[in-house]
């Protein structure tokens, strides 16, 4: 009590900057919970997510559950406890969008100031893809809390107490086990332990840190092979995912490799749209004036970090000619001056050609490859820097390797969906923190000890943040009309045949039916095969009802009737 007494006295501001982002953050979650519990599930994932969590819980029939099993492992605990509610996966969401937000605040505080931290942290919470994602029940948000943290205590381990590495590693493997594409983290994990040299016995904590990781993997593993006979279902995800062998058919498919970094600005402040299903892809919306000026600040303090980074590196470089112009009497001192211009230049060569390498590869080869340029790119550029008193540069390498490998992923894969952005959110939000501490560097301003530049930047930005928050908060609607009419046409089914647990039901959305009949639904979809081949798959299954929610494609079912039109939604039955 004493420690924690003499931490809060010494750390004020630090402590009054957390609990109120602490506060403002509890505000906006539980208002977004609230607005999310109104609208209902609308995207197809997260009721595969659901149906996970009621098979888990002995409820239900989910099959799919080769999927990152974490995020419905934790809903079905309290779906055992008789809370089977879709807000309960809200609500878990929220809280783990709450606690990420806080994470990365605590992570930011390591190299910024409050003010710049609170509105780094702030930004990140309240990018529009963020936002309208948060407490969804998509796996994103979650996935990207847990690596938050899985970082700020790598970064701890590294710096103050490799003990920290027993929190690191097995709350990464829960990011990995939320979803699956968070095992990326792993690489600025290891890339910051790397750059901070750690003893053995600090390399010990971390293989220990890594084997307690391994040890959380391994009741998923046998409920894995359980449930779908495989240990490593993930590894099957991933082949796929690396060859890029998906079809032209799925929903947003592009080949485009610049479609994340061509919406950045919809990513960060979109305009609101009517349509709850079409603020789920902010890139349909366009950019807000905030969304400028959060930009302009993320590239100006890029640059100005990098000029003073350039300036470094050129300084360095002459006072080594100096030294060795003046030493040409002295064999030694010139042998040494020349060993390390050799060195340098080499080193310069290594950033260059690896950069040349990266840039030419990418979209070519497979992204795995394009990882592990990337490592190699972070390396050399760690050691060309690493004696030009640089502070942070592992903090700044971490961040930057975070982004890069998430977008070298992403925008490799042919299918490119708006929320994936949510896992360079983070980075992007250092950008921001960056942007203030740079030009609040330049244009100094103290007042009572307080660099007043940089306070009244990140004022003005949260005020702004907040209030734009607010106001797209209050645009999203609070209902969905296809949710309302699949919800609709589910209870008037049970009303009409209470022994339809009994019946072989199908739909177009099956995981939605399956959610609300809790029963099994085939999933048979009429849009994306012939109608030849659609007679035929359900003629496999022999359906009593067919639920068909995209009506508005003709279908003639040949042997069924329409027994019911619920709004859009229209339920047949067999003659």
């Amino acid at each position: 009590m004493e420690k924690i007494k003499n931490y809060l006295t010494s750390n004020k501001l630090a402590v009054i900057f957390f609990t109120l982002l602490a506060l403002i953050m509890g505000i906006f979650t539980y208002s977004l919970v609230v607005i999310q519990s109104h609208i209902g599930v609308y995207y197809w994932d997260i009721f595969l997510y659901l149906n996970n969590a009621l098979k888990m819980a002995g409820m239900g029939v989910g099959d799919t559950l080769y999927l990152s099993p974490f995020l419905p492992f934790l809903t079905s605990l309290f779906f055992r406890a008789d809370m089977v509610y879709e807000s309960t996966l809200f609500a878990i969401s929220g809280v783990f969008y709450l606690l990420g937000t806080l994470g990365l605040y605590l992570l930011l505080k390591i190299r910024f100031n409050e003010w710049e931290s609170l509105a780094g942290a702030l930004s990140y919470a309240t990018f529009s893809v963020v936002l309208i994602w948060a407490v969804s029940g998509a796996l994103d948000v979650p996935a990207i809390s847990l690596s938050i943290w899985a970082l700020y205590f790598t970064m701890l381990a590294v710096k103050k107490d490799s003990r920290f590495f027993y929190l690191a590693f097995p709350v990464a493997m829960l990011a990995f086990l939320t979803r699956y594409t968070s095992g990326l983290i792993l690489i600025p994990m290891l890339l910051v332990i790397y750059m901070n040299h750690p003893s053995r016995p600090d390399l010990n904590k971390a293989i220990k840190g890594i084997a307690l990781g391994v040890a959380i993997y391994l009741p998923f593993m046998w409920y894995f092979y359980r449930q779908v006979g495989n240990l490593f279902p993930f590894f099957q995800q991933f082949s796929g995912s690396a060859s890029g062998a998906v079809s032209a058919s799925n929903p947003g498919y592009s080949l485009d490799t610049l479609y994340y970094l061509k919406h950045v600005p919809e990513y960060i402040s979109s305009q609101a749209i009517a349509s709850y299903q079409d603020m789920l892809w902010p890139s349909y919306s366009d950019p807000t004036l905030l969304a400028y000026a959060i930009l302009a600040l993320l590239v100006a303090g890029i640059l100005i970090y990098g000029i003073k980074i350039l300036k470094k590196v050129y300084i360095s470089f002459k006072e080594n000619k100096i030294k060795e112009k003046s030493s040409k009497t002295n064999s030694d001192l010139l042998t040494t001056s020349q060993s390390f211009l050799q060195s340098f230049n080499f080193r310069i060569f290594a950033v260059i050609l690896m950069v040349m390498v990266l840039i030419g590869t990418y979209s070519q080869v497979s992204y795995a490859l394009n990882e592990i340029f990337l490592v190699f790119l972070a390396i050399s550029l760690y050691r060309l820097l690493k004696d030009l008193d640089l502070k942070y540069l592992d903090l700044d390498i971490l961040f930057l390797t975070w982004f890069l490998a998430f977008l070298i992923m992403h925008s490799a894969h042919p299918v490119k969906v708006d929320r994936y952005f949510i896992t360079m959110a983070p980075p992007l939000a250092y950008g921001v923190a960056l942007g203030i501490n740079q030009i609040s560097g330049l244009i100094k301003y103290k007042f009572k000890g307080i660099n007043a530049t940089s306070a009244l930047i990140s004022i003005l930005l949260a005020f702004s943040i907040i209030f734009s928050t607010v106001s797209y908060m209050d645009s999203i609607p609070n209902s969905d009309p296809q949710v309302k009419s699949e919800q609709a046409a589910a209870q008037w089914l049970m009303n009409y045949d209470p022994q339809y647990k009994n019946k072989t039901i199908a739909a177009d959305r099956g995981p939605a039916f399956g959610w609300y009949l809790k029963k099994y639904v085939y999933t048979r979809i009429h849009l994306k095969v012939t109608p030849e081949v659609f007679k035929e798959l359900i003629n496999e299954i022999d359906p009593d009802y067919y639920i068909y929610v995209q009506s508005g494609t003709p279908l003639n079912l040949e042997g069924y009737r329409v027994l019911k039109k619920v709004d859009g939604v229209l339920i047949y039955e067999r003659n």
